[in-house]
């Protein structure tokens, strides 16, 4: 009777340390549509679309009120259209931020052509992560005010390659080290682009 009580005691015991033990951290950018293509590169690829956002410049610059992505995208089977609503940005705190207007990215920055021509020398050729599109698309959400057309959406296919810059505004005048995540999101496409701002090593999600 004793032995048994001992093994009853012990298989207790044990169960109780398994769970005290913390739950092992997955790495989100080892998922099944996420590739880390380089130390400033990621990407999102599925059956719909394909997405290469590089942060080399928004890695820099995280003391700052407003960042850039450089992004990159084209459709892997039917046509896709994508709209500026369908574009966000989740903080690590759980915080979505969309995709600003044209206007509100003029105003709050003055000097964007300054910032252009920073991000210029900073940028990964992420073009060359997409060897079959053979017609340039530009992303027309943004521009500099008075040298383009904006557009409020952006139509590609399997042979059409959108490359264009995303901006996005901090609700805190800075933007916090951590994981962010950039979404995509319409009837058709469902995009979830973890984004390490700021932090190397593990990374874990806040939210």
């Amino acid at each position: 009777m004793n032995r048994n009580r001992t093994i009853v005691c012990a298989a207790a015991l044990a169960a109780a340390c398994a769970a005290a033990q913390p739950a092992p951290q997955t790495d989100p950018l080892a998922g099944p549509n996420v590739k880390r293509l380089g130390k400033t590169v990621v990407s999102w690829k599925d059956d719909l679309i394909h997405l290469v956002v590089g942060f080399k410049h928004a890695n820099a610059h995280l003391d700052k009120k407003w960042i850039l992505f450089d992004t990159a995208h084209t459709a892997e089977g039917t046509p896709l259209e994508i709209w500026r609503e369908d574009v966000s940005l989740m903080t690590p705190d759980g915080t979505r931020l969309n995709l600003p207007s044209q206007k509100r990215m003029a105003q709050g920055i003055p000097d964007l052509r300054r910032m252009l021509n920073e991000a210029k020398v900073q940028r990964d050729p992420i073009d060359g992560y997409f060897p079959s599109p053979t017609r340039l698309e530009r992303l027309g959400f943004f521009t500099v005010p008075g040298e383009n057309i904006v557009f409020d959406k952006v139509n590609v296919n399997h042979q059409t390659l959108a490359m264009g810059d995303m901006f996005f505004e901090s609700p805190k005048d800075r933007w916090e080290p951590g994981l962010y995540t950039l979404w995509v999101e319409n009837k058709e496409v469902h995009v979830r682009l973890p984004i390490p701002l700021g932090i190397e090593g593990p990374l874990e999600r806040v939210r």
